[in-house]
């Protein structure tokens, strides 16, 4: 039961639904938990969990034999009757539909496209080096990003930063894990950004990109600053260094030396990490 449950990625479905309600309670100043559960913040909660649910099913259905090379202790879905999974994609896709419904026409138009790409992405994407990395990367931010289109007394460019915050860490991450699957990758003829320019290239690219982000980061922290009064804001940058600044420049000097799948699964745990303390970091507010 425990290794079903694991499909889900629960974890990361969490993060999500976390950093969804505390932007839109957080993030607007005059909010209250009263006004964000009338503004219909559960429902796309629900919506953006089945859209990520969906999308690691299908994943896990269409990349079977590479995640058999991959993760060999994991349980696969063709130890579930075809009838089952196909069961619950329908329920998955009826769930964010319905959440789309309830919170408007573009709402339904987004997790309507957000179905359809990422099945393609499961299917083709996922295959062409960078692309699929960028679709998840997109995705990430957008989860985020929606949060203003329901809520529009949140701070739009808090808001823009913790959702490229979510999206360029998460562009990491997908690297990462990309080099850490490259055996089952290669063997499954995958053109992931690791097999088509090898692991050298693609440590350099995620160092470059580290780079960027912590600089997109510090220039970042001072607009969030207008927002802190002076005795909480020395509290938020010291938060903000040893938990986020701290590992994410740990993981640009460790992602230079890495080269076996033990070093890029540490590495995409600290990432992980990081994303976990940046959605927290929202609480200064």
């Amino acid at each position: 039961m425990l290794d079903y449950f694991r499909i889900y990625r629960p974890i990361n479905i969490l993060f999500i639904a976390i950093a969804q309600f505390l932007s839109a309670y957080y993030l607007d100043f005059s909010g209250s938990l009263a006004s964000i559960c009338s503004g219909g913040i559960f429902w796309l909660i629900l919506g953006t969990s089945a859209c990520a649910a969906f999308g690691y099913w299908v994943n896990d259905f269409l990349d079977e034999k590479r995640d058999i090379i991959n993760k060999p202790q994991k349980m696969h879905l063709s130890f579930l009757p075809s009838g089952v999974v196909y069961l619950h994609f329908l329920i998955f896709i009826l769930l964010g539909l319905f959440a789309g419904f309830k919170l408007g026409l573009i709402y339904l138009l987004v997790f309507s496209l957000v179905f359809l790409v990422l099945f393609l992405y499961s299917k083709i994407f996922r295959n062409i080096a960078g692309l699929g990395n960028f679709i998840i990367a997109f995705l990430s931010f957008l989860s985020i990003y929606l949060i203003g289109e329901l809520f529009t007394e949140v701070d739009s460019l808090l808001l823009i930063h913790f959702a490229m915050m979510a999206g360029m860490v998460n562009l990491c991450r997908e690297i990462v894990k990309d080099a850490e699957d490259i055996e089952g990758d290669s063997a499954t003829r995958s053109n992931t950004f690791p097999v088509v320019f090898g692991l050298k290239a693609t440590n350099i690219a995620v160092y470059i990109l580290l780079l960027f982000i912590i600089s997109f980061m510090v220039i970042s922290l001072y607009y969030q600053g207008r927002f802190l009064s002076k005795p909480l804001i020395f509290v938020y940058y010291l938060y903000y260094f040893l938990f986020v600044f701290v590992p994410l420049y740990k993981v640009a000097i460790d992602i230079r030396f890495a080269e076996k799948k033990s070093d890029y699964s540490s590495l995409s745990k600290l990432l992980k990490y990081v994303i976990l303390t940046g959605i927290l970091s929202i609480l200064f507010f």
